[in-house]
């Protein structure tokens, strides 16, 4: 038996793809959670195989849980279910991710469970199709969150937004600094500014992107220019050049 866990905000929706999905004699659905919080406690304790999982859920989205499950050694098949949102369909398909709409259609979901039949039955690894898929939410503006690594280290971290402090760029690389350390980003400032789809971001000198909601002070120097104090434990000192002192004034409230 196939093991299964559905994943859903609305009650109809997880007990109707339970129906549909337990038709097949193959699967069996071993558990539902109602939010991603919820999914990914159950998902690391009972061990699907597959999930099907909600994209529009309170708490982390199903697009912020794939992105978790993307660090696992070896997460579950996903498939993704959606009522719309044509721009995630587009990366499903390009990434060769399943998905199934809503509301869902008895066909297409026996035609989705034919396939994952045929793919667990050679062993193929799913983590590098979800990474794939994470860069390209990424890329598309789509996900809260960015990729670093360490210098010298080849482990990839999922960066949450919310906890970076600020982005700079130091020579031909950009490093992204939160308080867990220092992680080297994969992308210019150009494209984070354009792509992050995080409005407490913004720049402040042609070398820095900041996170506003961590700016403690901002202290005016000569010439137009400030220095941005942050709230972190270092009192990290960001430079705010005159360029785009205006704009950040209009960000935060003038001072």
């Amino acid at each position: 038996m196939i093991r299964v866990m559905v994943v859903d905000d609305e009650a109809l929706a997880r007990e109707e793809l339970k129906r549909l999905v337990m038709q097949d004699r193959d699967f069996t659905v071993i558990d539902m959670a109602t939010n991603g919080s919820e999914a990914l406690q159950k998902i690391e304790k009972e061990i699907p195989e597959v999930v099907f999982l909600d994209i529009e859920m309170p708490g982390p989205n199903g697009l912020e849980v794939a992105s978790h499950l993307a660090s696992s050694e070896n997460p579950p098949r996903i498939v993704f279910a959606t009522a719309f949102n044509q721009y995630a369909i587009d990366a499903f398909n390009m990434n060769a991710i399943d998905y199934i709409l809503k509301p869902y259609q008895p066909e297409r979901v026996q035609k989705t469970l034919d396939r994952i039949k045929e793919i667990l039955k050679t062993k193929e690894i799913f983590k590098g199709k979800l990474i794939a898929l994470e860069d390209t939410l990424i890329q598309k503006g789509m996900l809260q969150k960015v990729v670093g690594h360490r210098r010298n280290s080849k482990e990839r971290i999922v960066l949450d937004l919310t906890e970076i402090c600020y982005f700079y760029a130091h020579l031909a690389e950009v490093f992204a600094y939160s308080h867990h350390g220092e992680f080297i980003i994969n992308s210019t400032l150009k494209e984070l500014i354009q792509n992050l789809n995080a409005p407490q971001y913004a720049q402040t000198h042609k070398a820095y992107i900041v996170n506003l909601s961590k700016i403690e002070k901002v202290t005016p120097l000569f010439n137009g220019n400030f220095e941005i104090t942050l709230k972190d434990p270092k009192q990290a000192k960001i430079p705010l050049s005159r360029r785009y002192a205006q704009h950040i004034k209009a960000l935060l409230g003038s001072w």
